[in-house]
């Protein structure tokens, strides 16, 4: 216990000196994020009990968090702080190699018109007849999954980076530049094997050649079941020019199947208890289309296919198709690649959390550096609960106390975030006391405020010839 508690500290300790200015206030912010019960906006955060200040030392604290640059959106505080929680993270035991993974996530800002930069975004929607559109930001994160300890909840997922995707970039340049930042870290420079897990909208030539030059990562997608790849060309003596692909492979199509590398069948138990039977077959050096920019004949992956059984040995339901790519797949077996895929949905119950209890999308501004500045705020206050998992003593509901399921060791985020006041104010804060400075003056009488101008939506990216980023690498 003593240990956690020297490892809280001095990441508190880390966080409170990366922060250029306003540190006393943002570390009261970022406890006021872990110990949120009740607000449902940001500025009522300052209301709690852990942020010791009037809401105007919020606002102030949140516009000048993050000094950012322009292109590509980075600040050298996140990446300290990204540091730092990752050096909290314990060496993997179980396996040979650290997982991660990576996701883009929407912030909805349909009514902020003198919003800066806003773009057209996906929505998820449970209505057929509506159409998946809205209007905000885009977000992606890199998270880090911890191995799950036996004390532990098994769905952590610590947000090690969290980018905006802003109108001249994309998801793919904003990915490779948090997969550059990570593998930059002296953390991760000791491992031997890092894994990334993503879904099935980055396994695309511009994803995957931008990741050639790492030798000891591996990405591990989800593929949809509508795509096809192609076998290894075979070797021919004729003077024309060699082929690039062989046989298609197509996906949906069985009969275009050759026979897999790799098969074994494996017994696995539900937490319901019922017994899955499941088939891995393995196909690998298959290949992709590429282009005249991304050459993908060049580089082979793997394709593995996740088939579940029924009692019969019979297939049963649609199987679940994976892409392995990364120079040391081979070092990864066929049942790691399946379970390393797996710890991707850890992200989705981060997401599930954040946006309605750590406010991560509630942050309703005009300006875009001070949203990122808050999103930023809200993920790292989620990693400060995970560094707390064992020290805060846990405040179920009244109707959870009695389920027969309930763990009281495996304390979820939000049973964590009852107790949180009471343990920071117990452990003390690195953050000084307010000061009483008396009563601002506050605006000159007769002082007008110049109405804010609306900005103009954007619907469409520009193309690649007017990104400042491709000019800049092409006269270098």
């Amino acid at each position: 216990m003593s240990d956690h508690l020297e490892t809280l500290r001095q990441f508190r300790q880390a966080i409170y000196e990366s922060f250029p200015y306003r540190r006393d206030s943002l570390l009261d912010l970022l406890d006021a994020f872990s110990s949120n019960e009740r607000a449902r906006s940001t500025v009522e955060l300052s209301l709690n009990s852990c942020f010791r200040r009037q809401y105007s030392a919020l606002y102030k604290a949140l516009g000048q968090a993050y000094v950012e640059s322009d292109y590509p959106v980075c600040s050298l505080e996140a990446y300290q702080q990204g540091a730092a929680l990752l050096d909290t993270l314990p060496p993997p035991t179980q396996q040979p190699y650290r997982v991660f993974g990576l996701d883009e996530t929407p912030n909805e800002r349909l009514y902020a018109r003198c919003l800066s930069d806003r773009q057209t975004i996906h929505r998820s929607t449970p209505v057929a007849a509506q159409r998946p559109v809205s209007e905000g930001h885009n977000y992606s994160v890199l998270a880090a999954f911890p191995e799950v300890e036996a004390a532990d909840w098994s769905q952590w997922a610590v947000p090690l980076n969290v980018a905006r995707v802003s109108s001249l970039s994309n998801a793919i340049e904003v990915a490779h530049h948090q997969i550059a930042q990570l593998l930059s870290y002296p953390q991760t420079a000791n491992d031997r094997l890092k894994v990334l897990s993503v879904d099935s909208r980055y396994p695309t030539p511009a994803f995957l050649h931008g990741l050639r030059d790492y030798p000891d990562l591996l990405v591990i997608a989800r593929v949809r079941r509508n795509r096809s790849f192609y076998a290894q060309p075979v070797p021919d003596s004729s003077p024309t020019r060699p082929r690039w692909y062989g046989r298609r492979f197509k996906l949906n199509d069985d009969a275009t199947w050759p026979p897999p590398t790799q098969q074994q069948t494996l017994n696995g138990t539900q937490r319901n208890g019922q017994t899955l039977t499941y088939r891995l077959s393995r196909w690998t050096n298959l290949l992709m289309r590429g282009t005249r920019d991304y050459p993908m004949h060049r580089y082979p992956f793997d394709v593995l296919c996740c088939q579940r059984l029924n009692a019969n040995s019979q297939p049963q339901g649609a199987p679940l198709w994976l892409l392995i790519w990364g120079q040391s797949r081979q070092h990864l077996s066929s049942v790691q690649g399946q379970h390393a895929y797996a710890q991707r949905f850890r992200l989705e119950h981060f997401f599930g959390f954040a946006k309605p209890h750590l406010l991560l999308t509630a942050f309703q501004t005009c300006h875009t550096s001070h949203e990122i500045n808050a999103v930023r705020l809200a993920a790292l206050a989620y990693g400060q609960l995970w560094l707390a998992r064992h020290l805060v003593k846990a405040f179920p509901l009244p109707w959870q106390r009695y389920l027969p399921t309930a763990n009281p060791q495996q304390h979820t985020p939000r049973q964590l975030q009852r107790g949180f006041a009471a343990f920071i104010h117990q452990m003390g804060s690195v953050a000084t006391p307010p000061k009483t400075r008396g009563i601002s003056p506050g605006r000159p009488k007769g002082t007008r405020l110049r109405p804010r101008s609306p900005c103009p939506l954007v619907k469409f990216h520009p193309s690649q010839k007017l990104c400042p980023c491709k000019d800049s690498q092409k006269s270098a």
